[in-house]
């Protein structure tokens, strides 16, 4: 097999031009093989393609040499090719977990990287295993007008399932177009309340709507949480997470794994705060996230994984519409729909009873809260075409009046943190105060008009 003689031959002479100038164009000359088509076949047959071989060995012989000899962090970053020592420093941590001065320091056990060697078979390499689901729609913030990121996770997992779904849609579907939540935790200020954990009716009701069958796991023995997601990543179905992985999230879509899923690859606002996620990203552009299972995650056990079983039964309009209605009534007007929490109607009275009644020494947690809050009153839009293409005119017109008050939230108290001077005066709270109350009575008007059927 020539092809198989070539990749051998080209993996020999990466090796004994390791610190030279090379790479696919150069490599594919030596072995007088087109660059183009020894690329896909190195890809191939190797599992990384030329210029990750090269910069994984690099890196690896790097390590070696750290350990070994007293040599020069600068000279070694030069001498892989890399323009500064950060971008060096930067790729040295992502292989390893470890700055080059943490490593030097600490001289940590660490899965060296060696030369493959072919024989019809591969040997070598990372005895840890890596796969990935490419091109996921991100999910951030760059949408002022869109933030749910447990609305943004779904639409990224299914659009990638092939599905041609657009966030206005599932906002308004799933009924988190209607939902408000407001609670106060022990230690004061909930951030946390838009969080759809607060609202789990929401998460099997969103993909019954869509037509999909999910389980939903809580968080529990590692290995296990591992083999859900990675067995699920190998079947090309991306995860959902909530409640982390990555700190402060209220949902993550998992794209992939590396190191046998000790490492997991996805999308979150929150990947890209620093003080929530400070490890570099994967060359994909999505997150990497080792030590996923500790932490936010951890916390109160709270942690749980969503695995898309697959399709389910494709529903017909009027049930989508009718079943979404009995979830937004709940949504709407029940107000044990999680203990010590305040939903809908009763959640916009507490909010503006809290901002006015209440005490705080310092005025940034209380303001936080406001622009976390805010995100659940941005997607009020989204049930005015809803109930427009279900022919509902009354109950859109309703909205159009809530969706108008929502805007005026953010008017009225910067969504920027521009304006702390106003927590200081509770008069100056009194107008975002009564557009909450007038939301209030314009929703408990909404619910009268809904009748619903069995």
């Amino acid at each position: 097999m020539i092809w198989i003689d070539k990749i051998k031959e080209a993996i020999d002479y990466i090796e004994n031009n390791l610190f030279e100038t090379i790479n696919t164009e150069t490599v594919g000359k030596a072995i007088n093989y087109a660059p183009s088509s020894f690329s896909n076949i190195f890809s191939a047959v190797v599992g990384y393609s030329v210029g990750e071989y090269i910069r994984f060995r690099r890196l690896s012989v790097s390590a070696e040499q750290f350990i070994k000899d007293n040599i020069s962090v600068t000279e070694t970053a030069f001498r892989c090719g890399y323009d500064t020592v950060e971008s060096f420093s930067k790729a040295f941590k992502r292989l390893f977990g470890y700055t080059p001065s943490q490593f030097i320091e600490s001289r940590p056990k660490y899965l060296k990287f060696s030369p493959i060697n072919i024989n019809f078979s591969l040997n070598g390499g990372f005895s840890m295993t890596r796969n990935l689901i490419p091109g996921l729609q991100k999910v951030d913030w760059s949408d002022t007008a869109r933030q749910n990121e447990f609305v943004k996770s779904v639409v990224s997992a299914l659009n990638a399932l092939g599905e041609k779904l657009d966030y206005d849609y599932v906002c308004a579907v799933s009924g988190s177009a209607f939902r408000t939540s407001f609670s106060m935790s022990t230690d004061g200020w909930n951030h946390g309340n838009y969080h759809v954990l607060h609202a789990p009716d929401i998460i099997e009701h969103t993909f019954k709507m869509l037509g999909y069958k999910m389980t939903q796991y809580n968080r529990g023995d590692y290995e296990r949480d591992k083999k859900l997601i990675t067995d699920s990543i190998d079947r090309g179905v991306p995860v959902i997470t909530l409640e982390g992985v990555i700190n402060c999230s209220d949902a993550c879509v998992i794209s992939g794994y590396d190191n046998d899923g000790d490492v997991l690859l996805g999308y979150s606002p929150f990947m890209y705060i620093g003080d929530d996620h400070d490890e570099p990203h994967d060359d994909t552009g999505y997150f990497r996230k080792s030590s996923w299972h500790d932490g936010f995650f951890s916390e109160d056990n709270h942690g749980r994984i969503i695995i898309i079983e697959g399709k389910g039964e494709k529903l017909q309009k009027e049930i989508i519409f009718a079943d979404t209605l009995k979830i937004i009534k709940r949504l709407t007007e029940d107000v044990n729909i999680a203990p010590g929490q305040y939903n809908g109607i009763a959640a916009h009275s507490a909010f503006a009873h809290t901002l006015l009644g209440g005490k705080w020494d310092d005025n940034f947690e209380p303001y936080l809260n406001v622009m976390c809050n805010y995100k659940q009153y941005l997607d009020s839009q989204y049930a005015v075409k809803f109930f427009d293409d279900n022919g509902r005119r009354d109950l859109a017109d309703i909205y159009r009046e809530i969706t108008v008050f929502c805007t005026e939230l953010g008017k009225i108290i910067p969504q920027d943190f521009s304006a702390f001077d106003m927590f200081s005066e509770k008069a100056k709270l009194k107008p975002f105060c009564d557009v909450l109350l007038k939301i209030s009575g314009l929703e408990e008007q909404a619910m009268g008009m809904i009748k619903l059927t069995e």
